[in-house]
């Protein structure tokens, strides 16, 4: 695992072309280690930010590519069990996202 810098970390979040929408995604993602949450599902982000979801799916791609932060692809139980955590996406609709930060951006912050 490679630390990174604020300054590297400032970089990665304007490259996303979403510097708003990133940055407000971090930052979500921070206090959610803060209040012991494991990250946030594409769905409450979206909700919680306004953010249209193809920008969200575009500004998290982006810093996934970065490794800024993870993104677990997951399928909810059709009899409402659970959800089923899948490898990558598999490029269909039913397929949603959950966030959180990276390990490296985790350090970064000092939150563990």
């Amino acid at each position: 695992m490679q630390l990174m810098t604020f300054t590297e970390l400032d970089v990665h979040i304007a490259e996303t072309g979403r510097r708003s929408l990133a940055t407000r995604l971090v930052f979500a993602l921070a206090d959610c280690l803060d209040a012991r949450i494991q990250g946030i599902d594409l769905d409450d982000f979206e909700q919680l930010s306004g953010y249209t979801r193809t920008n969200i799916r575009a500004a998290a791609s982006s810093l996934k590519d970065a490794g800024v932060i993870d993104i677990i692809y997951y399928r909810e139980s059709d009899d409402g069990s659970g959800r089923s955590v899948l490898a990558e996406s598999v490029g269909n609709r039913w397929v949603k996202q959950h966030y959180r930060l990276s390990r490296s951006i985790v350090e970064l912050f000092k939150r563990s």
